[in-house]
């Protein structure tokens, strides 16, 4: 079954889609976010939750790059805290390419994850995530 797809954010760095029947939304990141867009690209992945009742998340991170330190920090204390408070059942993440991205992302996820309301898993494939949260619909 085809499913329908909006792109509610589309730039160099990071395509974002919503999937309002799979209350789904998709950051499929295409590579170096500065700290600027990478703290954008969540606040605005954070409201489409927050105003569409969002329940499943897949953060597909194959292609970004690395993530600054600050960021890092940000995310973790800020970002991460937020998300948690909302509809949001459960996050894919798709694990990056670039061995500096997963290694942040697994320092944040694993500090913040005893707080998450939601469950989180790590996959490859972006197809395996999307089914696993399709699963969980």
């Amino acid at each position: 079954m085809e499913m329908i797809s909006d792109v509610v954010f589309d730039q160099h760095h990071l395509t974002i889609y919503h999937k309002p029947e799979l209350k789904q939304i998709h950051l499929k990141w295409k590579g170096f976010a500065t700290s600027t867009q990478f703290r954008e690209a969540l606040e605005i992945a954070l409201e489409i939750v927050k105003e569409r009742g969002v329940e499943n998340w897949l953060g597909d991170l194959k292609h970004m790059q690395m993530i600054h330190p600050q960021d890092e920090d940000w995310a973790t204390n800020f970002w991460f805290p937020a998300i948690a408070s909302t509809s949001l059942k459960r996050m894919a993440i798709v694990t990056s390419l670039d061995y500096l991205n997963n290694s942040s992302v697994k320092r944040m996820v694993n500090t913040i994850s005893p707080r998450f309301s939601f469950e989180s898993r790590y996959f490859v494939d972006a197809e395996q995530a999307a089914q696993w949260l399709e699963e969980g619909y």
